[in-house]
């Protein structure tokens, strides 16, 4: 259980700061031109996750 707890680590750690990214990112929605960056910043942050944990189970 030791080993999948340190595995999992920094899937925790990138969750965590994408979570706050999240976060961050509602408070800056007041525009369209920001919507559309805040979306393309999330997209980008949504395909490095599945990356990652397509790359930890193969």
């Amino acid at each position: 259980m030791k080993d999948f707890e340190v595995s999992a680590e920094p899937l925790q750690e990138w969750l965590s700061m994408t979570e706050k990214m999240v976060q961050g990112s509602s408070s800056r929605l007041h525009d369209l031109p920001s919507k559309r960056r805040e979306q393309q910043k999330l997209q980008v942050t949504s395909e490095g996750l599945n990356n990652s944990v397509w790359g930890c189970l193969a």
